[in-house]
């Protein structure tokens, strides 16, 4: 009988670490599940409006822009791993038929290098766009960091720590001196994008456009973003919950976009 008590005890045992262990698994794979569906839509949504780029043919006009600052490039080293992460503001211009739309996205607030996705949108009912007036509202917001404004932002995600945008000519090569441009039907140099590669914006202006982008969005996982929000009142323990955990507790996710108007 004791024998048997213990060999029940044991199989129970067994049983019971076996499915603790299948119940990890399980969460594991509907997190995972969770922030891909998440980082996917968000990716595909940005996509989409960069697919939709145009030039407004005025040297006036901005048709892709985008800028950070040093305090949102954030650098993490848990000792296995080294990355930097970038929150770029991006504004794009599109037209359909006889509207202009102005489209943007931005991450605000960042705290301890992870914030809310917003998406700026307003349009222009104009054949013809010369000034500047759907990029301004944009960067104003950026500037003073408030999203507020619903008429033209709208919240998209939260937990995301890693906004990139990246432009690329013809043949591959991003915005140096040497670099080309899609200007009215043919390459040219960049004449507006002379800029060093670590410069802190790039305009593309006129009738300049790149011939494709690349767009890379990074998720902060559910659990970590829970515990980020639960001390954030802590800034030195978030900072230091940030460096060790967000290396590997983030999903990136990265797509190539052409655009369309560009010719090949």
């Amino acid at each position: 009988m004791l024998v048997s008590t213990a060999m029940l005890s044991f199989i129970v045992l067994g049983l019971t670490a076996m499915l603790l262990q299948t119940q990890r698994a399980f969460k594991t794979a509907i997190k995972t599940t969770t922030v891909t569906d998440a980082g996917r839509t968000i990716l595909d949504m940005i996509s989409a409006d960069l697919s939709q780029m145009s030039d407004a043919q005025n040297t006036n006009v901005t048709n892709l822009y985008w800028s950070w600052t040093g305090s949102t490039n954030i650098q993490y080293n848990n000792g296995v791993g080294f990355r930097t992460n970038q929150l770029d503001a991006i504004y794009v211009l599109e037209h359909t038929n006889t509207t202009w739309v102005g489209v943007g996205y931005a991450v605000q607030p960042v705290v301890a290098g992870v914030g809310t996705l917003y998406r700026y949108q307003t349009n222009y009912d104009t054949p013809v766009l010369s000034t500047n007036a759907l990029m301004v509202p944009f960067l104003q917001s950026v500037q003073n960091q408030g999203f507020t404004n619903q008429a033209y932002w709208h919240r998209i995600a939260d937990g995301v720590i890693h906004l990139k945008l990246r432009t690329f000519d013809q043949n591959g090569n991003e915005p140096w001196i040497e670099s080309t441009a899609y200007v009215d039907g043919d390459y040219a140099p960049y004449a507006t994008m002379a800029y060093p590669l670590r410069q802190q914006y790039y305009p593309f202006v006129s009738n300049t456009l790149p011939n494709a982008v690349d767009i890379e969005v990074g998720i902060l996982e559910p659990e970590a973003l829970a515990r980020a929000r639960s001390i954030a009142g802590a800034p030195q323990a978030l900072n230091n919950f940030m460096q060790t955990n967000s290396l590997t507790q983030m999903e990136i996710f990265r797509k190539r976009v052409s655009i369309p108007v560009v010719a090949r």
